[in-house]
């Protein structure tokens, strides 16, 4: 999922930057989230720390609470986060140089005053070719559109009971796909192992497993029971094989 996150302290102009992203992601079937913030607050920071899928920031440099760039280096430099994408707008152009020098790795730094809107549209039409041409996904079809689930943020796949439907649980939300747990299996990559008739695990998603009471514990602290007999070697393996 993509998971765009504003921060102005002017709402009309946080309005503004969410109508360009949904014009266009709705050209998209990607799954995506906007979250508007005109201050920094403890929901803010908590949502800096929260595993959520690829996010994308567009920070003003002046805030009412902090400023853009104090954000930057907390969200780099306090936890760590190289991964995420981070736009600057503002109407301060004269920072520009020391927002790109601080090796803070900036994507982009925008002036408001310099046609920030088509700048930023096409800002967003990178990060979407990007996303679509890096992520490897599961691609199934919903409501007559397809919709993309990132392999690395799946934990764990089950068959729902008397259905043709199998549940796919992630770090961020579950989703209902059609088709059997041997079809969804044969869509994923060599991450993923069965546990059971009806049931599939991330291993990347595995914290560990218990032989004795024959449990995988998921990083994001569920349970996985369902583990037959038959495939206690292979998951045993496989968590094996993470620690080597």
């Amino acid at each position: 999922m993509l998971n765009f996150i504003i921060y102005d302290d002017e709402k009309t102009f946080s309005q503004k930057n969410k109508k360009i992203i949904d014009k266009k992601m709705m050209k998209t079937d990607y799954d995506y989230k906007c979250y508007i913030f005109d201050s920094y607050d403890e929901q803010f920071e908590n949502l800096i720390k929260e595993n959520i899928g690829l996010k994308v920031y567009l920070l003003d440099i002046e805030g009412k609470s902090k400023s853009g760039l104090d954000i930057v280096r907390i969200i780099r430099e306090k936890y760590e986060d190289w991964c995420s994408l981070i736009i600057v707008i503002t109407n301060h152009n004269e920072f520009k140089y020391d927002a790109l020098s601080s090796r803070l790795y900036l994507m982009d730094f925008i002036n408001k005053l310099d046609n920030w809107e088509d700048i930023l549209g096409e800002d967003i039409d990178r990060i979407i070719k990007s996303y679509g041409n890096c992520t490897e996904c599961l691609v199934y079809e919903f409501n007559h559109s397809f919709k993309r689930i990132e392999y690395k943020n799946i934990t764990y796949i089950e068959k729902e009971k008397d259905s043709k439907k199998c549940l796919i649980h992630t770090i961020y939300g579950d989703h209902e796909i059609g088709g059997t747990i041997t079809d969804v299996l044969g869509q994923l990559d060599d991450n993923f192992i069965r546990t059971s008739r009806s049931t599939i695990v991330n291993i990347k998603q595995i914290l560990e497993y218990d032989k004795k009471s024959n449990e995988i514990v998921l990083l994001d602290g569920k349970k996985v029971t369902d583990i037959s007999r038959l495939c206690k070697k292979e998951v045993s393996d496989s968590v094996n094989g993470l620690f080597m």
